[in-house]
């Protein structure tokens, strides 16, 4: 599953990985996450957008994540 817009990316930190983990972890068995910051262009000042994977034990797991996070902001 790919999370977008779910931090901004002056929200990032060393707690977050644990804190998606567990918040996902209400849905099932969370494998692994990966925190992604791409760069929207070649500009300096381009903007970022932070991508969080993550990656359940079974497909049944992320579909119920999924309908839960969709639309919401994670305040960290």
């Amino acid at each position: 599953m790919v999370l977008r817009n779910m931090v901004d990316p002056k929200d990032i930190d060393d707690d977050l990985e644990g804190e998606v983990t567990e918040e996902c972890g209400k849905f099932g068995a969370v494998n692994r996450v990966i925190i992604y910051q791409e760069k929207q262009g070649e500009e300096e000042d381009a903007e970022i957008i932070v991508k969080i994977f993550v990656e359940f034990s079974m497909a049944s797991e992320t579909h119920k994540a999924i309908q839960a996070l969709n639309g919401r902001w994670f305040a960290g």
